[in-house]
């Protein structure tokens, strides 16, 4: 046994690598269920509503300014964008524009967002080889699996130590669905993994400000997954079982150095063997750490099924303290001006956002007492609710004044099983209560196929037209039916 084995063996994520590899490899849209082609049929619409309306975002317009002064453009379509670029500027402007406007899906158990780093990748690399409509599925069900098991492993562990969950874990499911598209061999999967994890990257800084850069996090990801499955192709190779092994993923942004693992291994190389078996048995990476066993299909539940879908432009983690307040107001007629405070209690990740401000829309649309102000003048949260004029409103810090957010145990302990908020609303009249352990747009409360086909609508509408919106959203319900991909990501292109 080499040294570098002998470590991976005694991570509880021993394998991880080779499970990705294996899962992706064997994954076949004829052994997908209806259930599971429905979601990634739903996904795939949502992501593309809101690529397309997050195309003319101020970040990602700015990208593409960036692009267009350095190199001409390419020859694949970009979601809402009239300019074609090349296939790793697409993934790449895709991904900022997915994650550009605080719309795109999301996974709870591992505070990630699965499509905007995944779906930019397969439509630039399915453009690019005419995929038909299953082998895009297939792709997406792939990348989406990948950033789930590996998302759910690491959280809360990784969000708690300054990293972005979307652009650190991003990179692996691009890779994996770039992979599954130009039918990469397992090692050459495995060395596209091992490429794209030293691009893991992206710091949760800009919870205190500066959002913009959230944007670009997704936009990252998705080129660099699928430039190192590109990379892989040509024969260059990566670090082996890159998420487990010593100064890997896992021990790089999750849980930190195994010093008693390294205190085994020098046990067995000097042959006291019994040793280092108990270390074995018993071993966990770093004391109190969380780790767990990164599981795929049919070891699990298929994750792009329990992803949730946005209503609103915000934060998720900020969701169902809104939504609890919106329904206290209006169920218990209580009018904005007579509200004397606001007491959340909610989980401690959530909690986090309190102190966020709101001077430029992307820390607005992260501001826990912006949002709360925005919930209790509007009894909506919109896109117009972020202009600069509407920020601007010195009501909005009046209403800070009388919000108070906490993480109590009793609440903090319900998360990620749960999202949950408990929101008490103070008057004159007395104090009333409500309670939202999720919010709209989960499997739990769902948003249905006619909410989500209107977002659908509200979104590219504006950008393609009507007409041309309602079009492309039936092409997008028939994938599996499409022979060559490449006109269905024509018609996602802004008109010229």
């Amino acid at each position: 046994m080499v040294h570098a084995e002998a470590l991976s063996t005694l991570h509880p994520a021993a394998g991880a690598t080779g499970a990705i590899v294996e899962f992706v490899g064997e994954l076949r849209h004829a052994a997908l269920c209806d259930e599971v082609r429905h979601y990634a049929r739903r996904h795939l619409l949502d992501t593309v509503g809101v690529m397309i309306a997050g195309a003319g975002g101020d970040v990602a317009s700015r990208a593409e300014a960036v692009l267009a002064a350095a190199r001409p453009a390419g020859r694949i379509p970009v979601p809402g964008r009239a300019r074609r670029a090349d296939v790793i500027d697409a993934a790449f402007l895709g991904g900022t524009a997915a994650h550009g406007i605080e719309l795109d899906d999301g996974f709870r158990q591992g505070s990630v967002h699965p499509g905007c780093v995944v779906v930019p990748a397969a439509l630039a690399l399915g453009y690019d080889r005419r995929a038909d409509g299953r082998t895009l599925m297939e792709a997406i069900v792939a990348g989406y699996e990948t950033v789930i098991a590996i998302g759910r492993a690491c959280h809360p562990d990784l969000r708690q130590r300054g990293f972005h969950p979307t652009a650190a874990v991003g990179v692996f499911g691009s890779a994996a669905a770039a992979g599954k598209l130009r039918g990469l061999s397992a090692d050459a999967l495995a060395n596209a993994l091992g490429l794209a994890a030293s691009s893991a990257a992206g710091l949760f800084a800009f919870v205190n400000g500066g959002g913009d850069i959230k944007r670009l996090h997704a936009g990252h990801a998705a080129r660099e997954g699928l430039q190192a499955a590109l990379l892989a192709e040509q024969g260059v190779e990566g670090p082996p079982d890159v998420i487990e092994a010593r100064d890997g993923f896992m021990q790089a942004f999750a849980f930190g150095r195994a010093d008693k693992a390294h205190a085994a291994l020098a046990s067995e190389a000097s042959g006291q063997r019994g040793h280092s078996k108990s270390a074995r048995a018993g071993h966990s990476p770093e004391p109190g750490s969380s780790a767990r066993p990164i599981t795929f299909p049919p070891s699990a539940p298929f994750g792009i099924t329990d992803c949730y879908i946005k209503p609103y432009p915000c934060c998720r983690h900020i969701q169902p303290a809104v939504e609890a307040l919106i329904g206290l107001l209006n169920d218990e007629a209580i009018p904005s001006d007579e509200v004397q405070r606001i007491d959340v209690a909610t989980y401690r990740i959530a909690a986090e956002h309190a102190e966020t401000g709101w001077d430029d829309f992307a820390s607005a649309q992260l501001s826990f007492p912006y949002l709360m102000g925005v919930a209790l003048k509007f009894r909506a949260v919109k896109f117009e609710h972020f202009s600069e004029q509407t920020r601007r409103d010195p009501a909005f810090a009046a209403i800070a004044r009388k919000l108070s957010v906490t993480a109590p145990a009793d609440v903090d302990r319900l998360y990620p099983q749960l999202r949950p908020a408990r929101v008490t609303v103070t008057t004159a009249r007395g104090n009333f209560t409500r309670q939202a352990d999720e919010a709209l747009g989960s499997r739990i409360v769902p948003l249905d196929g006619a909410g989500l086909t209107a977002k659908f609508f509200d979104l590219v509408g504006p950008v393609l037209g009507a007409a041309r919106a309602k079009e492309l959203g039936e092409r997008l319900w028939s994938l599996d039916a499409i022979s060559d991909v490449a006109p269905l990501v024509e018609a996602m292109a802004k008109p010229t």
